[in-house]
């Protein structure tokens, strides 16, 4: 059923044209604090852009930090990304301050735009607490450090970001080379790095450092690899919507919905195991794999393994017992599994304006799959009635003739066979029609027929 599903879902994206997403730039938004959903954000964004075949990602950021793990996941995303990355402050007085300085350094061409700020890269406890603890100070310094150094900026000035926390504007950051442009829109931002090229360089200690330099000089730099911005700025753009994985994991980010899904689904269970075929155990199974994506203890895609295993086992469940809410159930959460992982990388970029009628065909397809398992689990259920009827048992409620007289025991005819009989309602003679009532063993149950 699974397989049909999304077979179908297949077709119909095969079925609409599909955008030219050759020389294109995927705009992606970062407006929050940066966590884990920031991290699948991210991730899915580049293979989005790489199976699409973009030339550039921009990250439009606005964020007053985050998690230091989530934003070293992001940095190392941006370093291994095979298209080039720009990380854009942006509007207008936006911020990126904290961990978003350490993800603009991490970009391969920073800009900001007019009155936007960059700085305060001090960490802090979970209590906003101010951290001066020697160690954790070197290593984030280093880290901005490096960084800065990977990307050709100035490493001095970068590291004044953690140890002075240090706050600059676009003009300041521009004249002290920590990005390499200013702009207000994306046109201008394209406008300017159009004749650039992004270039590799080796330095004479082994090491490497990205160059980005006018693509008219570009022949007196050795590099090991380059990128051309040529035609950049008439590319075709295309804004990143975040897939149902993405938005159901900033959801449950919430700390205290994951603390409630989590009590309240312990609790449904238990009451689920001692009020059996209601379904609350289900639901109870449900909100506690939602508060263990919550939580981080699994990400989207084991989820939605487990929740394709979950529908699966259910559907099957069905077939045993016929309660009904299994099936309903089994059905929802193959659909919820279905959109965790919908669109796979590369769709939404190559067909964005077919994403939702996919969304919608998958909805179609399961309810239309979910409405032939019904019919199929209620001819189970008239097969096993039936089943019960064969051999003797299939007598009972036929209407017989007394051969021999039941006083109270005699022989009866049923269905053309002579059958030792006996009446539970007073004696009867021969000729008079009875009604089998029961079987116990050879000997049939009767009683006098009204009819």
């Amino acid at each position: 059923m699974v397989l049909v599903i999304f077979l179908a879902v297949i077709v119909v994206m095969a079925l609409q044209p599909a955008a030219n997403a050759q020389g294109s730039v995927l705009v992606v938004s970062i407006s929050s604090d940066i966590a884990e959903p920031t991290v699948e954000l991210v991730t899915r964004s580049i293979d989005e852009a790489t199976a699409g075949g973009a030339r550039l990602i921009v990250y439009e950021l606005n964020t007053p930090g985050g998690d230091l793990n989530s934003v070293t996941q992001i940095m190392n995303a941006f370093n291994g990304s095979p298209i080039p990355v720009v990380v854009w402050v942006t509007p207008s007085g936006a911020a990126a301050w904290s961990g978003g300085t350490y993800i603009l350094m991490a970009s391969d061409i920073a800009v900001m735009a007019s009155g936007t700020t960059i700085g305060s890269a001090q960490p802090v406890s979970a209590t906003g607490e101010p951290i001066n603890e020697t160690k954790i100070i070197n290593a984030l310094t280093g880290l901005m450090r490096d960084n800065a150094r990977l990307h050709d900026r100035n490493q001095t000035a970068a590291q004044q970001f953690v140890t002075e926390n240090v706050n600059l504007g676009p003009e300041e950051a521009l004249r002290l080379h920590l990005i390499e442009f200013a702009a207000d829109s994306l046109d201008s931002l394209l406008s300017q790095l159009d004749p650039y090229s992004l270039l590799l360089t080796t330095t004479p200690i082994g090491t490497s450092v990205w160059k980005l330099v006018l693509s008219s000089t570009s022949g007196n730099v050795a590099y090991t690899k380059r990128y051309d911005f040529a035609g950049i700025s008439q590319a075709s753009t295309n804004n990143y919507t975040p897939t149902f994985g993405i938005q159901l994991l900033t959801f449950l980010a919430n700390p205290i919905l994951s603390v409630v899904l989590l009590l309240v689904g312990g609790y449904a269970v238990l009451i689920g195991f001692k009020t059996p075929g209601y379904g609350v155990e289900i639901a109870g199974v449900l909100m506690v794999l939602l508060a263990m994506i919550g939580f981080g203890v699994i990400g989207i895609n084991l989820a939605a393994v487990l929740l394709f295993i979950a529908g699966i086992a259910l559907t099957l469940l069905e077939i045993k017992t016929q309660h009904g809410i299994f099936a309903l159930a089994g059905i929802a959460i193959i659909v919820l599994a279905s959109f965790l992982e919908f669109p796979l990388p590369g769709w939404e970029l190559l067909a964005p304006q077919s994403v939702q009628s996919a969304r919608e065909t998958l909805v179609l397809v399961a309810l239309f799959m979910s409405g032939i398992f019904g019919i199929v689990v209620y001819k189970v259920a008239q097969a096993r009635r039936m089943k019960v009827k064969v051999g003797p048992e299939q007598l009972i409620g036929k209407i017989g003739r007394v051969t021999r007289p039941l006083t109270p025991t005699g022989e009866v005819r049923v269905e053309g066979q002579v059958w030792r009989a006996e009446t539970i309602g007073g004696e009867a003679k021969e000729g008079d029609q009875v009604e089998v009532v029961n079987r116990e063993g050879l000997i049939l149950k009767v009683k006098p027929s009204k009819t």
